[in-house]
């Protein structure tokens, strides 16, 4: 079930992000990271049940998941550090927690938003065999 719902999230994640840009994932070393941010609006409730995260029209979700260059979908273990800045230069820290279900590992983290607000997301990521990478991306969040 768990296996499921993490197909959902995944699958979630990469279609949001087709319709906000055409890949929302970096290269770093010899692994792929895929990142994206949303509203936990937008989640199925069985999948926010599932991880434990509100759904609100003032939440939003951090999604990253590190994956071997050429492996199967096999996520790896990672440090990331994560940061937003808002248009107004307020900086907030991100606290990442690790999920892991089965083969799969990836890193979630919720937090407060507003309507039409931009966060700016900084992620500095560090491979298991010690390849940093530094990722940016800009997100706009919308109450539906």
């Amino acid at each position: 079930m768990r296996n499921t719902l993490f197909i959902v999230l995944i699958g979630l994640m990469l279609g949001l992000a087709t319709s906000v840009r055409a890949e929302n994932s970096q290269e770093v070393g010899d692994y792929i990271v895929h990142y994206n941010a949303l509203s936990t609006e937008s989640l199925p409730p069985t999948v926010a049940r599932a991880y434990g995260i509100t759904r609100s029209k003032n939440r939003g979700l951090l999604n990253v998941s590190v994956l071997k260059k050429g492996g199967l979908f096999e996520g790896v273990n990672a440090d990331i550090d994560a940061t937003a800045t808002n248009l107004t230069g307020q900086l907030r820290s991100i606290d990442l927690r690790r999920v892991q279900d089965q083969n799969a590992v990836y890193y979630l983290a919720d937090f407060s938003v507003t309507d039409r607000e931009t966060l700016d997301f900084s992620l500095m990521v560090t491979t298991p065999d010690g390849a940093r990478g530094s990722i940016k991306f800009r997100q706009q969040f919308y109450s539906n």
